[in-house]
């Protein structure tokens, strides 16, 4: 049994690289660990290189490392995502369950994605000519070259290890994942691939489009699970983590979702109402999370999900 995990280039060496957690966490499972990564060619060899990817792999690890490129996300509309929903399925844009923390979403929080930074011919110009700055800065445990610094518009102005052919690669995978039932678990970043794959959006800077004022980028050791989440109740999240301190996360991100993509629902809420978790009903195993469970113990059922998963 095979588990793809995907890598991010450090740009600092120019290596292709994953944290040795995300293999070990796989490798614990009895499942083999192959690294996915990105070829030359831009964003349509990657697309072309994910059909036989899939046909190698029996489950896919999406893992963290720096931002999906906005243009993939931006000019998705509430209207969109109203469109793609079945009219049974509405309640999907508000799925706090009672008892959740932080803000209950409704249709009307989603208008504006982010207070100080509309979409509109601006925004869209400046996502068009986000360009390489010199700035170097680490993100899950890796040395990253950051796109800032280039923009007036805030937002923009901190997107980090921004890659063609990664996004090409991934978003790409994870619509097959989902379309061949392929089991699928998302990490920080790979949560929001997953998102995104599916017709979602993000919040460009959680803190700068003023979404909360809580801190979500915090230091080593990622072991210290310092937020709490509120699990959504019923949920296949719940059932994989219960009895294992679910409640306790850590937490190495500035992005989250925003629009959250028709054929999914939230498993966890963070604190400050931030979605800390997804997941596919009616799918064997399409989940992601916010959060680094690669470094919680307590948390390495969710590996174990997705191998017996891939083994079903």
């Amino acid at each position: 049994m095979i588990i793809g995990i995907t890598t991010t280039l450090n740009e600092a060496d120019n290596f292709q690289r994953v944290n040795v957690e995300y293999i070990n966490r796989v490798a614990e499972t009895g499942a083999t660990p192959i690294l996915i990564t990105p070829i030359p060619g831009g964003a349509e060899a990657n697309r072309e290189l994910v059909h036989e990817v899939a046909r190698l792999v029996d489950g896919i690890l999406f893992t963290g490392g720096g931002d999906i490129h906005p243009k993939h996300y931006m000019d998705v509309t509430m209207d969109h995502v109203r469109e793609s929903l079945h009219p049974e399925d509405a309640s999907r844009i508000a799925p706090a369950a009672a008892g959740a923390y932080g803000k209950p979403r409704r249709a009307a929080d989603y208008e504006s994605d982010c207070v100080h930074c509309p979409v509109d011919d601006a925004l869209r110009n400046a996502v068009d000519n986000i360009e390489s700055a010199d700035e170097r800065i680490v993100l899950d445990g890796r040395e990253v070259t950051s796109r800032g610094g280039a923009h007036s518009i805030p937002c923009l102005d901190g997107l980090l290890a921004v890659s063609e052919s990664r996004d090409g690669l991934e978003l790409e995978l994870a619509r097959i994942a989902y379309e061949q039932d392929i089991p699928a678990l998302g990490v920080c970043r790979g949560m929001q691939v997953l998102n995104v794959a599916l017709g979602g959006t993000l919040y460009r800077d959680l803190r700068i489009c003023g979404i909360t004022d809580m801190e979500h980028m915090q230091e080593k050791p990622y072991a210290n699970a310092c937020e709490r989440a509120s699990v959504v109740p019923g949920t296949q999240l719940a059932h994989i983590l219960e009895g294992h301190q679910r409640g306790c996360i850590n937490s190495i991100h500035h992005q989250g979702v925003n629009l959250l993509a028709a054929p999914l629902e939230v498993n966890a809420w963070g604190e400050d109402g931030i979605v800390e978790g997804i997941e596919a009903p009616g799918k064997g195993f399409f989940l992601g999370v916010q959060w680094h469970p690669e470094y919680l113990e307590n948390h390495a059922p969710l590996f174990q999900a997705l191998a017996d998963a891939c083994r079903a």
